[in-house]
């Protein structure tokens, strides 16, 4: 209607700030969401402290934002922390599951009533996943150590890197050992589907790697 304006809403720059530092983020949302909590508070700190000295309440806001730095100079320490959080998440989840798994599938080859007579092709693909499982865990173990050091770019790519190639090799010698003893498949079914549970937070706990190892390497 004529004689009235429409009048834009005021962002509160500190709503904004945080914003765009969320939007720059990616990892764990438990730690990014308190990462940027404590950002929150560290502003609205700052913000307080300058309107006690007599600064309006809006431009101690701006002013707390410009000193607190831009979003491109903070992003990068925030999501080195992300990415040190989502290595030693993916680290230990490798750490775990593929020697227990090597465990499991011993366990199930030997317990079973009538253990299967391997061949010589079956021995092979037998040590080739647990020499490929245990190989994973020991390089896993070896990023939680370089995690510590301070290199989550480097860490976190071997790690994605090694959590990437070593199902394959595995699934590849369990079909392989299944296809050379069909007689024994069915008494394995709980350890297949063991298997596929495991592989299945396995292959989420990596898609979430990736994701944050692309961000961290997009944000220097």
């Amino acid at each position: 209607m004529a004689g009235h304006r429409m009048t834009a809403p005021v962002v509160d720059p500190i709503d904004a700030h945080l914003g765009a530092l969320g939007a720059a983020l990616h990892g764990p949302g438990r730690l990014r969401a308190s990462l940027l909590a404590e950002a929150r508070d560290g502003l609205e700190d700052a913000a307080e402290s300058l309107s006690d000295n007599g600064v309006p309440r809006a431009e101690a806001r701006r002013r707390a934002v410009a000193e607190f730095g831009e979003v491109a100079e903070l992003a990068p320490g925030y999501q080195h922390e992300l990415a040190a959080a989502q290595g030693r998440r993916t680290a230990t989840l490798i750490a775990v599951t593929f020697p227990a798994l090597v465990l499991g599938w011993a366990l199930f080859w030997t317990g079973t009533p009538s253990p299967p007579e391997r061949t010589w092709a079956s021995t092979v693909l037998f040590h080739v996943e647990t020499g490929a499982s245990l190989v994973a865990a020991a390089l896993a173990i070896g990023t939680l150590a370089a995690l510590r050091r301070a290199r989550p770019i480097r860490a976190l790519g071997l790690i994605t890197l090694v959590g990437t190639i070593t199902p394959l090799v595995c699934v590849a010698a369990g079909l392989g050992m299944a296809v050379l003893n069909p007689a024994h498949s069915g008494s394995h079914l709980p350890g297949y589907l063991a298997t596929s549970v495991v592989l299945v937070a396995l292959v989420s706990s990596l898609t979430r790697a990736h994701r944050v190892l692309v961000r961290t390497r997009r944000v220097g």
